[in-house]
């Protein structure tokens, strides 16, 4: 399951200046930086708000998601009876409070999906709404999902967020319904350009992050933490992807997805989607599903091999992945095997090095934390958390791109 909403933002609107288009002075096109904060279950969390006046809510920041999501009143298609849907405890927008709101029923049927990666095979329904986007001094109008949720689903679970911050590409047949709020804030001029970047503080002293777990950016990059400059992918379509990791039905088909040309363990070369047809492919995803370093099952097999492992069970893994666990003696990790990638065809190779692939779960007890998806060759990794250590990664809304960079602290 992925997740919501959390930390805050200041709201401010942004004005035209006699009707002309707004000037953008170079630090402003650095783009906006959320701050984010890793929560163990769920992903990035970070701060928004949503309506007038602005009710400030935590967001979960998630890559694969197509829409801003908010918790709501709505319960069983009631606004009434939001107790019989929600913990008291758990923090929501309220539509009601805001004089921006609109039901926008309308112009956009509600959906549901069943299955769906949130709840499982229990309806994930929304509704359609418009309201005002605030992040940090950026404002915007954008059409939003609102929750109707299934009474007696959460009342007694909290979860750390409101609503879901969603960033996946859109694409030429997209319509608001199905556009990240980034996407709609660009495109009214709330942000310069349409570049997201994203790195991440796994470690201490997290002195880039003042102290945070990871900062999206959004509308710029910072070309000085890009080290030598950025490599550019396409994003190519994955049809098998709702088949095989993200199970939603009616299908979700945006996704920030590159195509894997080059697997291997050091310079061992390793076989791609002879198991499967389809394309092997990189889908960039740092909630859950992006932990762990992604290799086919056969590589994880040989890796397991060459590192001497040996099977363990574990109450708390490292990742949600469906594969087995395997230790390895901590004092040997310098001398694993280095994962390598190449994308796009293109020859620039990126590492996940042993120290970024291991993690010691508990004093002295070390593991691999890898993550494979289907079986034998196939290739469909989730990309996240573990590949993007000592990356900057960077989202192009405008041409579909994902560009790539070694980050310089």
């Amino acid at each position: 399951m992925r997740y919501f909403f959390g930390c805050l933002l200041l709201a401010s609107s942004i004005e035209l200046i006699n009707g002309s288009p707004i000037q953008w002075d170079e630090a402003e096109s650095q783009g906006y930086q959320i701050s984010l904060t890793r929560d163990l279950t769920f992903g990035f969390l970070g701060n928004v708000s949503v309506g007038t006046p602005a009710q400030e809510i935590t967001a979960l920041i998630d890559w694969t998601w197509i829409s801003m999501y908010v918790l709501s009143t709505t319960c069983g298609g009631s606004q009434d009876d939001t107790g019989a849907c929600l913990s008291p405890e758990q923090s929501f927008y309220n539509q009601s409070l805001s004089t921006s709101y609109k039901n926008q029923s309308s112009q956009y049927a509600s959906r549901t999906w069943n299955p769906n990666e949130f709840f499982g095979t229990l309806n994930f329904t929304v509704d359609y709404a418009t309201d005002i986007e605030t992040v940090g001094p950026r404002s915007s109008q954008i059409v939003l999902q609102t929750s109707d949720l299934t009474p007696g689903l959460f009342t007694t679970t909290v979860f750390p967020f409101a609503g879901i911050f969603g960033m996946s590409p859109v694409f030429e047949t997209d319509n608001p319904s199905t556009q990240s709020p980034f996407y709609q804030m660009w495109k009214s001029g709330a942000f310069p350009t349409a570049f997201a970047a994203f790195f991440y503080c796994y470690k201490n002293p997290k002195t880039l992050c003042q102290g945070f777990d990871g900062i999206q950016t959004l509308g710029g990059y910072d070309k000085d933490l890009a080290g030598n400059g950025l490599t550019w992918y396409p994003v190519v379509d994955v049809p098998e992807v709702n088949a095989v990791d993200f199970p939603f039905s009616p299908g979700i088909y945006n996704y920030w997805s590159i195509q894997v040309t080059r697997l291997s363990l050091d310079d061992e070369v390793e076989p791609l989607n002879t198991t499967r047809a389809g394309r092997a492919a990189a889908i960039f995803d740092y909630a859950s599903r992006g932990r762990g370093a992604p290799l086919s099952a056969n590589a994880y097999y040989k890796l397991v091999a060459r590192s001497n492992a040996t099977a363990i069970t574990l109450e708390e893994p490292p990742n949600n992945g469906m594969q087995a666990f395997y230790q390895v003696d901590c004092s040997t990790i310098s001398s694993l095997p280095t994962i390598k990638y190449q994308f796009g065809g293109k020859n620039r190779t990126w590492e996940v090095v042993p120290e970024n692939y291991i993690e010691e779960v508990s004093a002295g007890v070390c593991v691999l934390n890898v993550r494979t998806v289907g079986s034998g060759d196939f290739e469909m990794g989730n990309f996240g958390e573990t590949f993007l250590k000592d990356k900057y990664i960077v989202f192009d809304f405008e041409k579909n791109r994902v560009g790539l960079a070694d980050l310089a602290y």
